[in-house]
């Protein structure tokens, strides 16, 4: 029997305990931190899509793009 400073208490269970809580709130720290960069990507590609869409309005309400061209771009922006 493992003695811990001769009093007679073992405190291996308690360095296990320890450790498998450590490495569990590591998985969580991880997977909170893989979520929020793909959302940010994807709040990012939102604004700039969305940028990108208020651009091409304003050209082609200035009559710097046809019609025709217009909807091509937007259509390539919105998918």
């Amino acid at each position: 029997m493992c003695h811990f400073l001769g009093y007679g208490f073992n405190f291996s269970w308690l360095w296990i305990l320890g450790f498998n809580l450590i490495k569990i709130l590591a998985v969580i720290a991880l997977v909170v931190l893989f979520i929020k960069l793909i959302n940010k990507n994807r709040i990012d590609s939102y604004r700039y899509s969305s940028r990108a869409l208020k651009i091409l309005d304003e050209k082609y309400a200035n009559g710097e793009i046809s019609e025709e061209e217009y909807r091509h771009k937007k259509k390539i922006l919105e998918s």
